[in-house]
C-alpha cells in the first residue's frame, strides 16, 4: 500500500466498559469537532459485486482487501463522499471524493454514468470498476460514534454503537434503517494510529476489558440483512 497508511485495530467491549473508558480518556483528548453532545451519526451505502466478493474477503479473513461506500453524517444529505478503503492486515488507506445528492440517488440505483462528469481520479477509477466486477449497491449501515482525538500523534479513538443494517433504498430515506446489528450492550471500539500510540492513552487503553477482533460494520450488517449465520 502507499503512502498515507494507518494502523487500525477494532475490539467489542461492553457498553459499561464504553462509559469507563470515555471518562477515562476525557482528560487526555479531545472530543472530534464534529460532534453534536459527544457524538455523531454515520449513514453508508455499501457496494459489491453480484456474488457478494468483498463480504467473503471479509469473512474468509483475506489479509487484502478494497471496498466502496458512499457516505453523509447526522442526516446531513448535502454533503456526501464517495470512499475508497483499501485495508492491509492491520494497515489501511482511505480515498475520499465529494459527490452531490443526486449523483448519490443514481449509485443508489446502480447507475453510475453522472459519475463521469466529476474531475476525481475516485470517481473514473469506482465508475471503471463498477463496470468491469458488476458492482452493486448492497446494504446500508448506520451507526452512532463517539470520536476522541488526540492531534499531536495523529490518534483517533472511536466508540461505535446503535449499528443498524438496511436496503440501499434506506440510504437517503429520512427514516434510519430497521435492522439491529449488534446485540444489546456492546459497541465496538476502533483505535487510529499513523505510527505509535502515545503512552498515557495506551495505559488507559490497557486498563479496561476488551477483546480484540477483526470487526467489520459492513460484514455483520451484510450477514444480518441476508439471514447469514
Amino acid at each position: 500500500m502507499q503512502n498515507g497508511c494507518r494502523t487500525e485495530k477494532k475490539y467489542l467491549i461492553s457498553l459499561a466498559t464504553a462509559t469507563i473508558l470515555r471518562a477515562r480518556l476525557l482528560p487526555l483528548m479531545r472530543v472530534d469537532s464534529q460532534a453534536v453532545h459527544g457524538a455523531y451519526r454515520i449513514r453508508s451505502l455499501y457496494f459489491d459485486t453480484p456474488n457478494a466478493d468483498a463480504f467473503w474477503e471479509k469473512v474468509d479473513g483475506w489479509g487484502e482487501r478494497c471496498k466502496y461506500r458512499l457516505r453523509f453524517y447526522n442526516g446531513d444529505t448535502s454533503f456526501i463522499r464517495l470512499e475508497r478503503k483499501e485495508k492491509l492486515e492491520e494497515m489501511t488507506r482511505k480515498t475520499q471524493a465529494r459527490v452531490d445528492e443526486p449523483v448519490a440517488q443514481a449509485m443508489q440505483q446502480g447507475e453510475y454514468e453522472s459519475l463521469l462528469s466529476i474531475e476525481d481520479p475516485l470517481c473514473k477509477s469506482f465508475y471503471g470498476e463498477a463496470k468491469a466486477r458488476k458492482l452493486v449497491p448492497v446494504v446500508t449501515v448506520e451507526y452512532r460514534r463517539e470520536p476522541f482525538v488526540f492531534p499531536l500523534d495523529n490518534v483517533r479513538i472511536t466508540i461505535d454503537s446503535s449499528i443498524y443494517a438496511g436496503n440501499p433504498s434506506t440510504f437517503l430515506a429520512p427514516l434510519p434503517p430497521p435492522f439491529p446489528v449488534l446485540e444489546n450492550g456492546v459497541a465496538i471500539l476502533e483505535i487510529k494510529t499513523d505510527d505509535r500510540l502515545p503512552a498515557m492513552i495506551g495505559r488507559v487503553l490497557e486498563s479496561v476489558p476488551r477483546q480484540q477482533q477483526s470487526y467489520s460494520k459492513f460484514a455483520l450488517s451484510y450477514a444480518r440483512l441476508h439471514g447469514i449465520e
